[in-house]
């Protein structure tokens, strides 16, 4: 195919809508020429998730931008793509072909290091793309995945954000100290009676360990004997700037938060308390979902008890599950996967501010929850009290729910939610509440009947392998998550569409279809000839001959 020697391109300059492309429009580039070791690629489709949106308004301040300055080194966004090889460069001819269409993997490590695609290398929001060894060689082999043709662009960038909500229940726990790692006690002003290591602490074989605050008498010596291995530091505080992969903290009265900046990734965090917790604690809710935070506790004095207890990140067979924002463009999927899931809860509520999204999940889902014998019920907070909603909740879990699905990235939502979580209760924090956001928890439920909070960001390679598999075999049917498609011009309208929660669902840009208009999918009909005809002919749903009549009439 003829490869044009300009493309278009929405660059982000730097923090804010106002600074994503110049003057409302996407830039004009040339077209790159791949290197050697460089694929060229044509963007078939790009999504667009409301991650892309917290990027453009955090700019250079995301986590996962390298660069210090996007007005002089602008990023393309764009991580839910589907892409095709227009041109390979040299000493990969024979691995890749011309034509060949992929998936990528937006989570990209070398050497640990992560350059995530629309993040820290230019992404999918632009009508070509460079794919440099970060992407074809790092730490998981290639992070792209060869596609079918019988698949559909507008699909196939769906299945990514599936992969997200896949991930977030295959979270792996640790349900022991970790090996090698760095363990720390605190042991503060309502530290009473006597701690006993248990059998887990006992086998444990820290590389350092660090005792702070009111150390009980005669501690040092045994942690000294337990493990002989260890550095051995005793200080009145924790050494500054030191991170913890288990922590203990004992008789700190829920003061959790003077505590977080020694919190590790993927700490364990141990609340060791032998009297109720007064009041609600200030928690890092983002950094249970970016970081992996996992707080467990218990009120025996037994070092051991807390690993093991309620380590579940499915939802609960049987169970009573709630959603908050599940009516969302991705709350949607995860309440999909609740109510057909033959091992999922039995009682399902699904809450959210918007009536429109809300009768388009019954529409889609009420049957299959009616086929599982599955209790569904929809509801909008907006239209009672705070109080009148509580009363609701607590009628349809007396007990509390064992699963609450948070899918809105709202603290003070979040705080709210989590009380009405029961005995063993899992909150799983899906919405990217930024790290660093703070929300008002009450902690009693973590240490005296194991309720726990767990989050995730992203997924891996395999993940985004099964979920391919499962579209191609036709046990997922990832097409009823579309909801909207447009091409280039209106790519920023389109993100409007995702801040502001325009769409009961996902929309997804064409960049090489510059006119096409912003659509909803139920639109489609209007166009007539044959995209009407091919979507007749499949009851509404969008397939690849509906993709081809489309393509055809815009010219792309």
């Amino acid at each position: 195919m003829a490869i044009p020697s300009e493309m278009l391109a929405w660059q982000m300059y730097g923090a804010g809508f106002e600074k994503f492309g110049k003057d409302d429009k996407p830039v004009v580039l040339p077209v790159p020429d791949p290197k050697a070791g460089e694929l060229l690629v044509k963007i078939d489709a790009i999504g667009l998730c409301f991650s892309d949106v917290k990027l453009i308004r955090a700019g250079e301040s995301h986590p996962r931008v390298l660069v210090d300055d996007l007005e002089k080194d602008p990023v393309i966004p764009g991580h839910e793509a589907v892409m095709s090889i227009v041109k390979v460069g040299e000493g990969l001819e024979d691995k890749f072909q011309v034509g060949q269409r992929f998936i990528i993997q937006a989570d990209i490590y070398v050497n640990g290091k992560g350059y995530a695609y629309g993040y820290a290398l230019n992404g999918g929001m632009a009508q070509y793309s460079i794919l440099g060894q970060e992407v074809l060689n790092g730490d998981e082999g290639c992070y792209l995945l060869p596609l079918s043709d019988k698949m559909p662009s507008a699909i196939a960038a769906l299945l990514e954000p599936w992969t997200c909500v896949f991930a977030a229940y295959h979270i792996g726990l640790r349900s022991a100290p970790l090996d090698g790692g760095k363990m720390g006690f605190m042991f503060g002003a309502k530290a009473q009676g006597s701690y006993e290591f248990g059998d887990l602490l006992s086998k444990a074989a820290p590389a350092e360990v660090v005792l702070a605050g009111a150390v009980p008498a005669g501690f040092a010596e045994k942690v000294g004997a337990a493990f002989p291995k260890a550095k051995l530091t005793v200080s009145e505080s924790f050494p500054e700037g030191m991170t913890f992969d288990d922590i203990f903290l004992c008789g700190i009265g829920g003061d959790v938060h003077s505590y977080q900046p020694f919190f590790g990734l993927n700490a364990r965090v141990n609340l060791m308390e032998k009297e109720a917790i007064s009041g609600l604690s200030s928690v890092d809710v983002g950094s249970i979902h970016y970081q992996g935070w996992f707080f467990q506790g218990s009120a025996d004095g037994n070092f051991s008890s807390a690993y093991g207890r309620n380590v579940r990140t499915s939802l609960k067979k049987g169970g009573t599950c709630w959603l908050p924002g599940g009516a969302g463009a991705m709350g949607q999927m995860h309440t999909q996967l609740a109510v057909t899931n033959p091992d999922g809860p039995s009682k399902i509520i699904v809450s959210d501010m918007d009536d429109t999204r809300l009768a388009n999940v019954d529409q889609l889902l009420r049957p299959a929850a009616e086929a599982r014998g599955v209790e569904f019920k929809l509801v909008n907070p907006s239209k009672m009290s705070p109080a009148e909603f509580d009363a609701l909740l607590d009628e349809f879990a007396p007990e509390g729910f064992d699963d609450i699905v948070m899918l809105v990235p709202v603290p003070v939502v979040l705080s709210g939610s989590a009380k009405h979580l029961g005995k063993d209760g899992l909150m799983n924090i899906f919405a990217g509440i930024p790290a660093g956001k703070e929300a008002e928890i009450d902690l009693n439920g973590v240490v005296f009947s194991g309720a726990r909070f767990i989050g995730s960001s992203g997924s891996r390679t395999d993940d985004l392998r099964m979920t391919l598999q499962l579209a191609e075999s036709a046990a997922l049917d990832p097409e009823t998550a579309l909801a909207g498609i447009g091409g280039m011009m209106d790519l920023k309208k389109g993100l409007d569409c995702v801040a502001n929660a325009k769409f009961p669902g996902k929309t997804v840009i064409y960049p090489n279809c510059v006119n096409m208009p912003l659509m909803k999918k139920e639109e489609l009909m209007a166009l007539g000839g044959e995209i009407a005809a091919s979507m007749e002919k499949s009851g509404g749903k969008f397939t690849l001959e509906t993709e081809q009549a489309i393509l055809k009439k815009f010219g792309c």
